[in-house]
């Protein structure tokens, strides 16, 4: 029981996160909880939730044989001195993932051992099943994703709650906007998640807390105007997680926003027309 409670006061609150700066690469240990998923290169993002417990996407994991974990990694190339490494000893994606239309989107990895928190390897929050996310809240997503289709730091830029989003993707699939997911980005495009980003956090502050709100799940192309990053929104899984976790349990909090509209129960003023385009696997963001 201490343990669990030394967990839960430890998470989010990043020892080394001493500035924000949209666009720019962020300091060391400014994201303690980032990890970097790896099957020979990185191809996905995620978080630490525990001492061995990572949350990611569903996508981006198919067996545990040549998985690897990275926490406290910086660059994918060059020196990392603050990083460790783990294998995965299990795999539990949801039961209810629906891959054609990425409903469900998420999954657990157990880690091989546990690792030890430092300034640069430490768990963000949860959001509880009774959090709010408001139309217009700032929120972060980091990542190694193409920038500028070579980008290989780890990334820090703002994004906006979208209340928009589930009308946008109407133009694409009428039903791919489901209330398992949230969505974020730039209505103008040009600044979002890119390849290489999926299964990692989307976090807003609340006082001195980070809490990861979302999982970066899918977008049609890359930073597309009109049409936001959707991610799996954390706060409907609450009950699936802890069920699944033995032993110390994540942080959740709950999020409460300023405003009066979710960003997932927007309604559209016009009628939208749904088009023939298809969301293939290549629109994804892994």
């Amino acid at each position: 029981l201490i343990f669990i409670l030394s967990c839960w006061r430890l998470c989010g609150q990043p020892a080394l996160n001493t500035r924000i700066v949209g666009g720019e690469d962020a300091p060391p240990g400014s994201w303690p909880w980032q990890v970097s998923l790896h099957d020979y290169n990185h191809f996905c993002g995620g978080s630490l939730i525990t001492d061995q417990w990572v949350l990611t996407a569903a996508h981006c994991v198919k067996g545990p044989a040549y998985l690897t974990v990275y926490l406290g990694r910086e660059v994918q190339s060059g020196s990392n001195p603050n990083e460790v490494s783990r294998t995965v000893s299990r795999i539990i994606i949801h039961p209810d993932y629906n891959s054609p239309v990425f409903n469900n989107d998420i999954a657990l990895l157990k880690m091989s051992e546990p690792v030890k928190f430092t300034s640069y390897i430490s768990p963000i929050c949860l959001a509880a099943f009774n959090s709010t996310f408001h139309s217009g809240l700032d929120s972060w997503v980091t990542g190694w994703g193409n920038i500028g289709f070579e980008g290989e730091t780890l990334e820090q830029m703002q994004v906006v709650g979208s209340s928009q989003c589930k009308c946008d993707y109407r133009a694409i699939n009428e039903d791919v906007i489901t209330d398992n997911m949230i969505c974020a980005g730039f209505r103008e495009g040009g600044k979002g998640t890119c390849q290489g980003d999926s299964g990692g956090p989307l976090v807003s502050k609340q006082g001195d807390r980070w809490i990861q709100a979302g999982i970066v799940s899918f977008a049609a192309g890359c930073s597309e105007p009109n049409l936001p990053t959707v991610y799996a929104r954390v706060s409907q899984f609450e009950n699936w997680i802890k069920s699944q976790i033995n032993g110390n349990q994540p942080g959740f909090l709950t999020y409460v926003s300023n405003g009066t509209e979710d960003v997932h129960n927007s309604s559209c003023e016009s009628p939208v027309v749904t088009s023939t385009i298809n969301i293939s696997e290549g629109q994804y963001l892994s």
